[in-house]
């Protein structure tokens, strides 16, 4: 689906923007890349993350709710449609959009909000009152609403969201418009000395699993000495924060916060990548991974594509039970029974969704 139909479509995308990249910003920053290839649309981003003081040609940035405001403005009077990618999980996400909502009632309702974070379910569960009412003016007033799988489309039809304005898409958007980087050469050096090289996207916060993935690999390495463990995300800053690192210390790769470009460089020469988090909504790098034909192995919550073989949410046995059982597959040259491809980007699902909404009176 392309500008075929003479559609000009006319998106201000809001979100988080790298540095640093990884989740909704990964999105943010591939979904433009792809949008800028289409002729018929015409894509800005306002940036609301932690680098929007980074200045760049990419993105504009606001300081402050009153210039954010004012920008949302000025894009909706220009016919612009709102896109907000954001968690979802506390007051501060949905007071965002609930500001994205209201401005975007002056052209109609063209108001998209997708929401990331697998606890989402659990914030609406837990909060106040005041911030139900907010959350369910939020789902009333949008154009449309985007989950990232069936748990939070049920939470957000509970407080109220219509079920024809509801869509699950993946947060994978796509590899249109990107570029391959070389690997830095720390991370080849690393490779040449191990086998099988795992690996894992993950910030410091608990809920990546950084320590399960340590102590997987202290098992692994008893039927496979060679084994390594790439952790892209993170860098030796973090290294006194982890007690499980010190037995494996020589054969991990703190490899710190990669461009978008040598992140998939580092994830294409993986023998597997390891999604060892508690809590998922849909995971962007677990669809890289398998897009890049990488098999995965990933804690079974949130929505996992067919392809992935999960473990038990925090269990170190299965996991390594599963890790054996997948390198193993690999090694004999059954690799394909893990891998059948359907980590397919969302991207031009996007597109028609905004064709639609562009038209719509």
């Amino acid at each position: 689906m392309t500008a075929q139909l003479g559609i000009q479509v006319k998106v201000l995308l809001v979100g988080p923007y790298p540095p640093p990249f990884g989740g909704i910003s990964a999105t943010v920053h591939d979904l433009r890349q792809f949008l800028l290839t289409q002729t018929s649309v015409d894509v800005q981003v306002l940036n609301i993350g932690e680098g929007r003081t980074i200045p760049s040609e990419d993105y504009l940035a606001a300081n402050g709710p009153i210039a954010f405001v004012r920008t949302l403005l000025r894009f909706v009077r220009r016919g612009y449609l709102i896109h907000l990618e954001t968690n979802g999980h506390n007051q501060k996400s949905w007071l965002t959009a609930f500001v994205c909502v209201v401005v975007g009632l002056l052209n109609g309702r063209k108001t998209i909000i997708a929401f990331g974070s697998g606890m989402l379910p659990e914030y609406l569960k837990q909060c106040n009152v005041a911030h139900r009412l907010i959350a369910r003016a939020t789902v009333k007033w949008a154009g449309c609403l985007i989950g990232r799988n069936d748990e939070m489309v049920t939470a957000l039809k509970i407080v109220g969201g219509a079920p024809d304005k509801i869509m699950v898409v993946p947060g994978f958007v796509g590899f249109s418009g990107q570029a391959p980087q070389p690997l830095p050469r720390e991370i080849t050096e690393f490779c040449r000395r191990h086998d099988p090289v795992l690996g894992a996207a993950v910030t410091a916060s608990p809920e990546y699993g950084i320590p399960l993935a340590l102590q997987a690999l202290a098992r692994i390495r008893q039927d496979y000495s060679k084994a390594g463990l790439i952790l892209f995300g993170v860098g030796p800053e973090v290294a006194e924060t982890l007690p499980d690192l010190a037995p494996v210390r020589e054969h991990v790769l703190l490899a710190g916060v990669l461009s978008p470009n040598v992140a998939r460089g580092v994830m294409s020469i993986l023998n597997v990548f390891l999604r060892p988090t508690y809590f998922d909504g849909d995971s962007v790098s677990v669809r890289e991974a398998l897009a890049l034909g990488i098999p995965v192995v990933a804690s079974a919550t949130g929505m996992r594509p067919a392809s992935v073989v999960t473990f038990q949410v925090g269990d170190c046995d299965d996991l390594c039970k599963k890790i054996l059982e997948v390198v193993t597959r690999v090694s004999i040259g059954h690799g394909n029974e893990i891998i059948r491809g359907e980590a397919q980007g969302s991207a031009k699902v996007l597109l028609g969704l905004y064709q639609r909404m562009q038209v719509r009176s």
